[in-house]
């Protein structure tokens, strides 16, 4: 009785493989600011992981966003938003996942017919994990 015991006890939580899996980086929040020109985006330096843009529109007309790795022209983008009326906000989450420069672009892209100057962003090395940090969910 005491070994089928034993054997029993070994068997429960042999395979803990969520427990060891650490957690992927706390989001970053970066803030995105669209005028008649152009698009500001800080901090423009920040490392692989979940990135929260918000966004604000002070332009005179709605403008939508698009966040493009850098040098795609009218590509696909890695994330968008629908058209942002004049002083609103928005939001949109990207999880990036390769270092290297993107663009924040209205409209279309770096080349659209708004006339509004995109940002560019540099993405480096991926974020500690936030295993370790307080109120995380």
């Amino acid at each position: 009785m005491l070994a089928c015991s034993a054997v029993a006890v070994s068997a429960c939580g042999s395979s803990a493989t969520g427990a060891t899996t650490p957690r992927p980086p706390a989001p970053v929040n970066l803030t995105v600011f669209i005028d008649n020109s152009r698009v500001s985006v800080s901090p423009t330096i920040v490392g692989a992981g979940p990135v929260e843009f918000i966004i604000t529109n002070q332009a005179t007309q709605a403008e939508s966003v698009a966040i493009l790795p850098s040098g795609a022209s009218a590509g696909r983008p890695l994330a968008s938003t629908a058209p942002i009326n004049p002083e609103a906000t928005a939001q949109i989450t990207v999880d990036f996942s390769s270092p290297g420069k993107y663009s924040v672009a209205t409209g279309g892209g770096p080349g659209s017919s708004s006339g509004i100057r995109a940002a560019s962003i540099h993405i480096g090395a991926k974020r500690a994990s936030s295993d370790n940090q307080l109120l995380q969910p």
